[in-house]
């Protein structure tokens, strides 16, 4: 098996409806050359979710001062996905896991539903080329292929032949290059 590997990134949405039945919606979805790429888009998606799910109050689409913020003793999704996207200690952890090989996977929940945001190593297996097998030649019908140049140079008759006009009793088993004029009696 080589050692090459890309990485499956995901994001999910866990979370009740109103008529109780569990419902898993993927928000996000990627595959990543390297581990650096999919941590990128990890820290891409996880601001996005929590800028959607908890606006900062200096927020351009609200007036200010209508929103303010507000401080629980349980932490929120909003509050997890920010405190590990501004840590680096916790970016450098996720890396060094994905370098070594293993799964990445980040939960946060509360009371709205769970969020999951994952990244798996996935091996790629080794090129194998395979097997020569030569292909028969599709030739074009005549009139479907292109006009083709001739390669042969045009002759044309010296004008120094015509005075050698010469009347053969018999016929040449081949064709000459030039046509001979047959000697007319009218001349």
């Amino acid at each position: 098996m080589s050692s090459a590997q890309f990485y499956n990134v995901t994001v999910v949405c866990e979370g009740p409806t109103a008529s109780g039945t569990l419902v898993r919606v993927v928000l996000a979805a990627r595959q990543a050359v390297t581990a650096d790429t999919a941590l990128v888009f990890l820290r891409q998606q996880a601001r996005r979710i929590a800028d959607g799910l908890d606006p900062g109050p200096g927020g351009g689409w609200a007036p200010r001062g209508t929103l303010a913020p507000v401080w629980s003793p349980d932490p929120d999704v909003p509050t997890v996905l920010r405190l590990w996207y501004h840590t680096p200690q916790a970016q450098r952890a996720a890396r060094e896991r994905l370098h070594a090989g293993a799964e990445f996977a980040l939960d946060a929940d509360d009371f709205s539903g769970r969020y999951t945001l994952r990244a798996q190593p996935v091996p790629v297996p080794p090129y194998r080329r395979p097997p020569y097998r030569p292909q028969p030649a599709y030739i074009l019908p005549r009139h479907a292929q292109p006009p083709a140049r001739s390669r042969r140079r045009r002759h044309r008759k010296p004008r120094w032949i015509d005075r050698f006009r010469i009347r053969l009793p018999f016929r040449l088993p081949f064709r000459l290059r030039w046509p001979v004029r047959e000697w007319h009696a009218s001349r």
